[in-house]
């Protein structure tokens, strides 16, 4: 594999794998929503922060995937 089609599979990968993150946090968002003050609403925005976190340092690892 050439190094131009490595570059274009990793970015590939980088932009589905973003969009599967920005789908979990979605739905993270909406279930700490609803659970209120509970301490499961408390685990899952400790989870969506978490998951915030990684979409983050993905799109920061692989920037030319998402300008």
């Amino acid at each position: 594999m050439t190094s131009s089609s490595r570059l274009s599979a990793d970015v590939a990968q980088a932009r589905y794998l973003a969009s599967e993150l920005e789908r979990w946090i979605d739905q993270l968002a909406d279930d700490a929503d609803i659970d209120g003050p509970s301490s499961a609403a408390q685990a899952k925005r400790r989870e969506l922060y978490e998951v915030q976190r990684q979409l983050k340092a993905l799109r920061d690892s692989f920037p030319q995937a998402f300008s």
